[in-house]
């Protein structure tokens, strides 16, 4: 089956995340690539880290409003999807920086991303995601 709408609706994820200083997110985007309220958990630090995609967004916007967060990029490296008639699942490469992104050796990690077809559209269900560190690595086959 064709991966090319799940490729679509992971840019679009990112690339809504993603802004340069002076600028927001489109945190309207990212809530509308979700099915119903959604669930994100980052498990990159001691204890998981739950959202719903709406929780999700209103604490950026808290990070922002505050200024502890000035501009946030995030973008896929490599990824593979696979599709079992009306559900998929796809592993997602990623690096991200705080600040210049124009640099070499970013911060990387690993989304896991699920996403179910609802009238004609793929959605986001779930995603968990770590960042690589010195005892978990990203396997060199994930990255080919």
């Amino acid at each position: 089956m064709n991966t090319r709408a799940i490729d679509y609706v992971t840019e679009d994820f990112y690339e809504s995340l993603s802004f340069q200083d002076g600028e927001m997110p489109d945190l309207e985007t990212v809530k509308s690539l979700f099915f119903a309220d959604g669930l994100l958990i980052n498990n990159s630090f001691g204890n998981p880290v739950t959202f719903t995609a709406e929780t999700f967004t209103r604490a950026l916007e808290a990070q922002i409003g505050a200024g502890t967060l000035q501009q946030f990029m995030q973008r896929e490296l490599h990824s593979r999807t696979e599709i079992f008639g009306k559900v998929a699942q796809r592993i997602s490469i990623y690096e991200y920086s705080f600040a210049d992104h124009e640099i070499d050796n970013l911060p990387r990690g690993i989304n896991y991303i699920q996403f179910i077809l609802f009238e004609d559209n793929w959605r986001i269900t779930s995603m968990a995601w770590s960042d690589e560190n010195e005892n978990y690595q990203i396997p060199e086959e994930y990255l080919s």
